[in-house]
């Protein structure tokens, strides 16, 4: 498994890479967000290419919007 941050600011972190079950997979981490998400360490969007959007708490559909625009658009909104 490859694992790789490719952002880093303000508390929010991404991190993408490849798993060899799951294929590429994306993170997205708000520290501001820690004590709202389920298992307390922030991650507010979790998308894997086999099991697509498993958690969304963004406040972005991710019916409506590809998970890389739902990141660009939390990282503009919370930067």
């Amino acid at each position: 498994m490859s694992r790789n941050t490719v952002y880093q600011e303000n508390g929010i972190t991404i991190v993408v890479g490849v798993d060899h079950a799951l294929g590429k997979f994306l993170q997205l981490f708000d520290k501001k967000m820690e004590d709202e998400t389920p298992e307390g360490e922030g991650l507010v969007l979790d998308w894997s290419e086999f099991l697509g959007v498993e958690a969304n708490y963004t406040g972005i559909s991710d019916k409506e919007t590809p998970v890389e625009q739902i990141v660009l658009k939390y990282v503009e909104e919370h930067k």
